[in-house]
């Protein structure tokens, strides 16, 4: 087994069909700012933001970044396999399918994203801030190992926001030793949902302040439909540890398995599987992520583990250079697009005071600044191309 090469959870990447409507949930709703605005790697038609997480007091930076891919055409569905070789891409957003472009998650997808705060108080003033911006929320509900609450970003992906209390060694001395039972009062038929849909902050939070923003990721779950099949692919293969067998909570039957990519379980280093045997497969698309990275320390350690996953007989793409990182793409055993990548340079291109105040483009781009900038601004569907 490969040990902690993997340091934690880079970012993660969603598909959104209104990237403006994108940006105003997380900047004015949720607090967070953008620290690049640019277009894919791949093809320059595809408009890309990211954002990042503030710093406070005399807390460590957070790394892990939010990326949103727009695809934008209405009776389009993304190119099944994704975005992720140029010659495969171009041709699918040359050339795309009619159908649904909204996604939908299941096996060999993303299920949801979680977001870490300090502790519960700050989970109930983000369920009243979210509710009296007009946002559904679900929770607060007690996970064992955390308290969380449940969101939709506009176009349906699933944003849940987490507690670090009380932490995933509380029940048992040596982690992933053994399957830990949940409480009954914390499984599905089990606990008091009017309860929990009456528990919030009493007075209207106006302001994001210190005391409850957000921190940066708390952990990424996605969906398998083999628990042990994916248990032995990411400790055995890929190089990461189980810390956690348990229920799952909101399906009796299904599983919850935890992973982590460093020794001290810190938020943004841990990742978690549904396992739900047989569940139906997902399908890409708006309103679903379209992939996870983990990062690796630098290029030479990107190639090592690049070469490593191919003598595994992983199939991986090519190490991509997407100017901010370099990485490259794989599957999990259901399908699932994950990549591994060096950890996000945004300041190579703007000044660290000035991230993602302008459009950001590689300077083999530059030359074609204004057509890219009208195609962004007019959003034409694709054409295709004749041949």
């Amino acid at each position: 087994m490969n040990q902690m090469v993997i340091r934690g959870v880079s970012s993660q990447t969603f598909v959104a069909s209104n990237i403006k409507r994108i940006e105003e949930f997380y900047g004015k709703v949720l607090g967070l700012s953008v620290v690049k605005r640019t277009v894919h790697h791949h093809d320059a038609r595809l408009p890309v933001v990211t954002f990042g997480f503030h710093q406070y007091g005399d807390e460590q930076p957070r790394s892990e970044s939010i990326t949103y891919i727009e695809w934008n055409p209405i009776f389009y569905m993304i190119p099944e396999t994704g975005f992720l070789e140029q010659d495969a891409t171009q041709d699918g957003v040359a050339n795309p399918r009619v159908g649904d472009p909204k996604g939908r998650w299941g096996a060999g997808t993303n299920h949801h994203l979680a977001l870490h705060v300090p502790n519960r108080d700050g989970l109930l003033k983000w369920k009243r801030r979210l509710a009296d911006h007009g946002v559904h929320v679900t929770g607060p509900y007690n996970r064992h190992y955390f308290h969380a609450i449940y969101l939709r970003d506009p176009d349906g992906a699933i944003i849940e926001i987490a507690t670090t209390e009380p932490g995933f060694g509380h029940d048992e001395a040596v982690l992933g030793s053994g399957f830990r039972a949940q409480p009954k009062e914390n499984l599905i038929g089990g606990r008091d949902e009017l309860q929990v849909a009456a528990e919030t902050w009493p007075q209207p939070v106006p302001d994001v302040t210190a005391d409850f923003a957000l921190r940066g990721f708390h952990h990424i779950t996605s969906i398998s439909s083999d628990a042990e099949r994916t248990e032995n692919f990411f400790v055995e293969k890929v190089g990461l540890r189980l810390i956690k067998k348990t229920d799952y909570l909101d399906e009796r039957g299904g599983t919850h398995f935890y992973y982590a990519c460093d020794e001290d379980l810190s938020p943004g280093s841990v990742l978690t599987f549904f396992g739900l045997p047989g569940y139906k497969p997902g399908r890409l698309g708006t309103g679903l992520s379209h992939h996870f990275s983990l990062e690796v320390e630098n290029d030479a350690a990107l190639g090592e583990e690049h070469a490593r996953f191919r003598r595994l007989g992983i199939e991986v793409s090519t190490i991509q250079d997407t100017v901010y990182a370099k990485q490259f793409h794989f599957r999990d055993p259901d399908g699932h697009i994950c990549a591994l990548s060096t950890p996000n340079r945004f300041t190579v291109d703007e000044d660290i005071s000035r991230l993602g105040q302008k459009l950001c483009l590689p300077e083999t781009l530059e030359k074609d600044r204004r057509t890219i900038e009208r195609q962004l601004a007019y959003r034409p569907a694709p054409v295709p191309v004749l041949r």
